[in-house]
C-alpha cells in the first residue's frame, strides 16, 4: 500500500496528517490555511500507483480541526464532493464522527480503495477549465481583457459583452458589473456567475452593458487559499490595501464611465454552517438607496423562489466577518451612484436542496433572468 496524495494544481489545498499504513487504511487530513485567517477550502488527489494485492475494499478519509472557528463545520452538512479521473463530481454521504478524549470531533468517509486517480473537494471547484467550458458555449459573446497585474504579478482578466455607452439620455445602456472569488476558496459564487454569464450570452442584451471579473482573488484562487490575504475589505478600503483592488476600483470607473451603472453584484459562500439558502448581505444606506436596493431584493427573491431564496432574504451585515459587503457598498455607491449587493450561497444544501453545479447555474439564471426583466 503507497498512497499518495497530490496537491501541486491550481486550487489544490491539503495538510496530510496521517497516510494509511500496511495495518489500516486511513488518511488524516486538514484543509491548510496558507497563513490567512480560515481554514475551510481542501482540494487534493489520491492514487495508489502500486496497489496491494489483494486490493483493500475501502479506504476511511478523515478530517481533523473541523470545529475552529471561523471555519466550524456542521457535520451533518459537511459533504465533500469526490471524482474519478475522467468522471462526474459525487457528494459523499454525511460522515460518521467520532470523538478523542480531549473533546476533538473527528469526521470520517469511507470510500472505494483508489485503484486509479481520485479527487476529493470541499465542493465543486471552479477554475479557469471550468471557466473556459461556459465561454465555449457563450459562442463568442464574451470578449476577454487583461485589466492589471495582481499583487503575485499575474495578469487579471475581465469579461465584457461588448456593448458600450455611446447613445445618449435613454438610449445609453444599463450597466452591471459582477465579481466572484474575492474570498478565493468560496466557489459557490462562482458557479452562480457560471450561470448567470450563460443566462446573459443566450439573451444578448443590447442595452445591457455587462462587465465580470470572474476571479477578483486569482493568487488566492491558484494557490487554493480560502481567504489568505486577498479578503474583499482589502479591495475597497481607500486607499486599497493589495494590488488588486486597485486593479478593481480602476475597472469598475472606467465601466461606470461607459454605461448608466445600476447594479454590482459580488458573488460570495455563506458560512460553512449556514444551509437555510442563498441570501443577500447587506449594508447600512441613505433612504434613496435603500428605495433602489430594496427593489433589487426583491425582484431576486421572488425569481429564487422558495428552492433557493433563504428566509430573511436580505441579511445586514453584523460582524467584522461582513465587513466586505459594507466597504463595497460604499465604495460603489460613492464611486458609481449605484446599489451593490452581496449574494451569498451555500456550499452544500440549499434550503433542502443538495447543490450541484447544475443547481448553482439554475439559481444564477434565475438571478440573470431578474436582472435584464426589471425594466
Amino acid at each position: 500500500m503507497a498512497i499518495r496524495v497530490l496537491n501541486r494544481f491550481p486550487g489544490a489545498n491539503v495538510r496530510v496528517l496521517a497516510l494509511p499504513q500496511a495495518t489500516g487504511g486511513e488518511l488524516v487530513f486538514t484543509p491548510d490555511p496558507h497563513g490567512g485567517p480560515a481554514a475551510l477550502w481542501f482540494d487534493f488527489r489520491i492514487e495508489d500507483p502500486d496497489p496491494p494485492v489483494p486490493v483493500p475494499e475501502t479506504l476511511v478519509l478523515t478530517l481533523r480541526f473541523f470545529d475552529v472557528p471561523p471555519g466550524k463545520i456542521n457535520p451533518e452538512h459537511c459533504r465533500p464532493v469526490i471524482r474519478e479521473t475522467g468522471k462526474s463530481w459525487n457528494r459523499l454521504r454525511a460522515p460518521a464522527v467520532t470523538t478523542l478524549d480531549d473533546g476533538q470531533a473527528l469526521l470520517h468517509w469511507t470510500i472505494p480503495y483508489p485503484t486509479s486517480r481520485v479527487e476529493i473537494a470541499l465542493s465543486h471547484p471552479y477554475g479557469r477549465d471550468e471557466l473556459d467550458v461556459m465561454l465555449n458555449r457563450a459562442k463568442g459573446y464574451w470578449r476577454e481583457e487583461c485589466i492589471g497585474l495582481t499583487q503575485g504579478g499575474r495578469l487579471l482578466t475581465r469579461l465584457d459583452n461588448r456593448v458600450d455607452g455611446k447613445g445618449k439620455g435613454s438610449a445609453v445602456p444599463r450597466g452591471l458589473y459582477l465579481l466572484a472569488r474575492q474570498h478565493p476558496g468560496e466557489t459557490p459564487g462562482s458557479w452562480i456567475l457560471d450561470g448567470m454569464l450563460e443566462t446573459l450570452s443566450r439573451a444578448r442584451p443590447a442595452n445591457w452593458c455587462v462587465w465580470s471579473t470572474p476571479f477578483a482573488n486569482l493568487d488566492g484562487v491558484i494557490a487554493g487559499d480560502q481567504a489568505g490575504g486577498g479578503t474583499a475589505e482589502l479591495a475597497w478600503a481607500s486607499p486599497p490595501l493589495r494590488y488588486e483592488g486597485a486593479v478593481l476600483q480602476a475597472d469598475i470607473s472606467r465601466w461606470a464611465e461607459r454605461c448608466r451603472p445600476e447594479l454590482v453584484v459580488d458573488l460570495q459562500a455563506s458560512g460553512i454552517r449556514d444551509n437555510d439558502g442563498i441570501h443577500v448581505s447587506v449594508a447600512p444606506a441613505t433612504p434613496d438607496a435603500e428605495r433602489n436596493r430594496l427593489a433589487w431584493i426583491n425582484i431576486m427573491q421572488q425569481a429564487l423562489g422558495s428552492e433557493f431564496a433563504a428566509d430573511p432574504f436580505a441579511r445586514m451585515t453584523e460582524n467584522t466577518a461582513s465587513i466586505d459587503a459594507t466597504g463595497l457598498s460604499e465604495y460603489v455607491h460613492k464611486a458609481c451612484g449605484c446599489c451593490a449587493l452581496t449574494i451569498k450561497t451555500p456550499y452544500t444544501i440549499c434550503r433542502e436542496t443538495l447543490m450541484t453545479p447544475k443547481q448553482y447555474r439554475e439559481a444564477g439564471r434565475r438571478l440573470a433572468q431578474a436582472i435584464l426583466t426589471r425594466w
